[in-house]
């Protein structure tokens, strides 16, 4: 794939959104994750190449006592390199009161505890963008999408830029930005993309130890699991493609992830504005 061209469609889309929209406002909650600070880097180039149009980022860290230290530092190296206006937020105490409050009724678990958290931010960035004439950043992928690895009405949001790629691909995406785009290592925008890229992937909101693949194939990587995926969506339950991913990977771990994915098809009926694929990958 070409990585520049996927990078020049990405802000020229978001800008022509923008505009033919009205709006003046990118709002983005950093995770300090790859997908977000990717994102920030995209949003950072919508407001240096259209100083006419008067764009603002705003990024926001929105932590709870689940991020690490490690995401914390992450998040706020993207926000001083990338926004044109940045804050932290700790939501930790709104967290805990309304955990208390929704566990008058019935316990929560860990995937239930995540969701408040998710959905708390989202509360929290749509207010901004409402205020300041804005739209908020989504930053889910096409492996998360099809996993259903995001939760509704929390970290989905209006407008996507990089949810045609596959995660190994927003990863090559990062490498591309850092290496060719941003070479000087003095560079803050080169720092915060590199430290994204070598950061342990989680959902930050501490539904599972060990990071994402924890939860979805542990021992594997997000290419085998796009891989995974991919021939799926491309072959259904081909006899000899099965074949091919159950040796390739195990059958159990396959079976895992096809299990996420058609028990999260409800999730993708209502999916944000994705910059889609067939504009830059040819």
């Amino acid at each position: 794939m070409n990585y520049q061209k996927v990078f020049e469609t990405m802000v020229s889309e978001t800008a022509k959104y923008l505009t033919n929209n009205r709006l003046k406002t990118m709002v983005l909650g950093l995770s300090g994750g790859l997908d977000s600070t990717v994102t920030a880097a995209i949003c950072n180039e919508v407001v240096k190449r259209h100083p006419e149009q008067q764009f603002k980022f705003i990024g926001v860290s929105l932590p709870c006592s689940s991020n690490s230290v490690e995401e914390n530092d992450s998040a706020n190296a993207a926000m001083r390199a990338f926004c044109s206006e940045y804050w932290v937020e700790n939501l930790q105490a709104q967290y805990l009161l309304l955990k208390a409050t929704c566990e008058q009724r019935y316990p929560s678990t860990p995937i239930s505890q995540g969701n408040i958290k998710a959905r708390l931010r989202m509360i929290y960035l749509y207010n901004i963008a409402s205020v300041t004439g804005g739209l908020v950043m989504d930053t889910d992928n096409l492996t998360e999408h099809n996993l259903g690895f995001w939760t509704i009405h929390g970290d989905v949001a209006d407008y996507n830029p990089i949810g045609g790629l596959w995660k190994h691909e927003v990863y090559e995406l990062c490498k591309y930005l850092f290496t060719e785009c941003y070479p000087d290592v003095e560079d803050p925008r080169h720092q915060a993309l590199q430290a994204a890229y070598d950061i342990l992937p989680t959902d930050g909101n501490g539904v599972a130890v060990g990071g994402d693949m924890a939860q979805i194939a542990p021992g594997h990587t997000y290419e085998e699991v796009d891989d995974i995926l991919l021939t799926y969506l491309q072959n259904g339950d081909d006899e000899a493609q099965m074949k091919r991913l159950n040796d390739a990977y195990g059958a159990e771990t396959v079976e895992r992830v096809l299990a996420r994915h058609r028990g999260s098809a409800f999730k993708r009926k209502r999916m944000p504005l994705v910059i889609e694929r067939s504009l830059y990958d040819s």
